[in-house]
């Protein structure tokens, strides 16, 4: 029992990204069409001391987390078996592609996400979380370590992903625009979730998560109206930069609306 215990912990330890990722990268690249890319890197080497702790080197070593990876892994390939991921989310991740360092020795453990999407409704979708992020990291992590028959464990803990924080703003893409407004519904039902009462003392321990934002648009910016906006000379690039803890807390610190 506690070795499915565990290895349940850690599949879900991936797609709880609020606890687990100390830094984000969110690159995003909007092209004249409408079309462009969207882009994920996330950093989690941190992640590695809690799965030495729980479980020591010999059990790691049991499941193959001893051994160096450096793969690619292409969505397409997942979503016939991948459970809980909506006809809409499939057609977002059919051309994404995930790329996976890990070292257990070395510290690394490293996610990038890489989606091409066709125009901007689909940039929405997946601004809002749409692009099940949790759940694609999930049976990736399951199918890279053969653990993809297994059953999730009763009582086993769960956590937030970044779908579900994405899920608290509410995003509008248009020609020209960019809004980013915290939907005060999804919001309180999100911190009245029992597990966020563990997350929210993280916010209180000086504990900083670093998320970064860039968006490279078709044209020069004409207005931004969040001061933790930064443009570029040629007003092109927008980036932003803040602790993620800091949205829990208030979140519409970090709504914005950008037009261009």
């Amino acid at each position: 029992m506690k070795k499915k215990y565990f290895k349940y912990v850690l599949t879900v330890a991936l797609s709880i990204c609020l606890v687990s990722c100390y830094e984000v990268n969110e690159e995003i690249e909007i092209n004249a069409d409408g079309s462009g890319t969207y882009v994920t890197k996330m950093d989690m080497g941190q992640l590695i001391d809690m799965m030495q702790t729980f479980a020591g080197e010999e059990e790691l070593k049991k499941d193959g987390l001893d051994k160096v990876y450096d793969t690619t892994i292409l969505f397409k390939d997942m979503l016939d078996s991948a459970k809980d991921v909506t006809a809409e989310q499939k057609a977002l991740m059919k051309d994404g592609k995930m790329k996976m360092q890990m070292n257990i020795k070395e510290k690394i453990f490293k996610m990038d996400m890489d989606f091409h999407y066709k125009d901007l409704n689909s940039l929405q979708l997946l601004m809002n979380g749409k692009g099940g992020n949790g759940a694609s990291m999930t049976n990736a992590f399951k199918n890279l370590f053969g653990k993809g028959g297994e059953e999730e464990q009763p009582g086993a803990p769960k956590g937030p992903d970044m779908s579900d924080i994405a899920s608290i703003y509410d995003v509008t893409i248009k020609n020209g625009l960019i809004e980013k407004k915290v939907n005060a519904a999804k919001y309180k039902e999100f911190m009245d979730r029992p597990e966020m009462a563990q997350v929210k003392q993280l916010s209180g321990s000086g504990m900083e998560i670093l998320y970064t934002t860039t968006i490279k648009l078709p044209r020069a910016a004409k207005k931004a109206d969040n001061p933790i906006i930064k443009l570029s000379d040629d007003k092109k690039t927008v980036t932003m930069k803040y602790n993620l803890l800091e949205l829990l807390e208030n979140p519409d610190k970090f709504a914005y609306s950008i037009q261009y």
